[in-house]
């Protein structure tokens, strides 16, 4: 009996201490959240954290936006690429003008009396170069306000492109061809602001009065070899009929 007393006097010390172990540390665990509740409390409330993605540009944006960085030039612009266009102008508008003399003089027997008849088979035979239309008072296309000359005996015709821009210069091509260099084709050109030329002036009254002998060679927009020919030939022509 004392042994079996002894053993449970024993047993039950133990479960005694268990609990209170069991209790202690159950306190502690109290305990501390107290503890961090009542220092959540009293600390001041700041504002909740936040992740912020801020995007950078890089170094080749910056020079791209950049109104001061380097600017890619576009080679179908400017003073020079307008006035090679208003050269091809000029020359394709001598050219309609040259054919519809010779398809009156073809169809009449007789060269045409004045620029106006020239003018009405133009738009009637539907001659004028893509780009280039007339009415009863100017024939002009985007960049050019063209003045045509007109001498039936000798006959003769010139063609003044005035730049519609403020950088751009005067181009006049003389009908027959004045005699150039191989394979190039003759032509005047002037500033802007210089007096218009006297009616079907010679090439020297031209070069004294300010006006630039130049041969189209084609530097900046190709003289083709038939555009030559087609100008070379109803030059020959023309000058056969003076």
């Amino acid at each position: 009996m004392n042994r079996t007393e002894s053993k449970l006097g024993l047993f039950s010390r133990i479960k005694q201490s268990v609990v209170r172990t069991q209790y202690s540390g159950l306190l502690v665990v109290v305990c501390v959240v107290g503890v961090y509740g009542f220092v959540r409390i009293l600390m001041p409330q700041s504002e909740t954290a936040q992740v912020r993605f801020v995007e950078t540009r890089g170094l080749e944006f910056e020079k791209e936006s950049s109104p001061t960085g380097p600017q890619t030039e576009d080679p179908f612009s400017g003073p020079a690429y307008d006035n090679a266009v208003r050269l091809r102008e000029t020359s394709a508008l001598g050219m309609a003008i040259s054919l519809s003399v010779l398809s009156l003089n073809a169809q009449n027997g007789r060269l045409p009396e004045n620029v106006d008849r020239i003018i009405r088979h133009l738009n009637a035979a539907r001659l004028l170069p893509p780009g280039i239309q007339s009415n009863s008072a100017t024939i002009a296309s985007e960049r050019s306000t063209f003045n045509i000359v007109y001498r039936r005996e000798p006959f003769s015709f010139e063609v003044l492109a005035v730049p519609k821009s403020d950088l751009g210069s005067q181009l006049l091509f003389r009908f027959p061809l004045p005699q150039s260099e191989p394979n190039t084709v003759l032509y005047f050109e002037a500033s802007r602001d210089r007096p218009f030329p006297a009616a079907l002036s010679t090439v020297e009254q031209l070069s004294a009065s300010g006006w630039r002998i130049r041969h189209w060679r084609g530097d900046v927009l190709s003289l083709t070899s038939a555009t030559y020919d087609s100008l070379k030939e109803q030059s020959d022509f023309l000058r056969s009929e003076r």
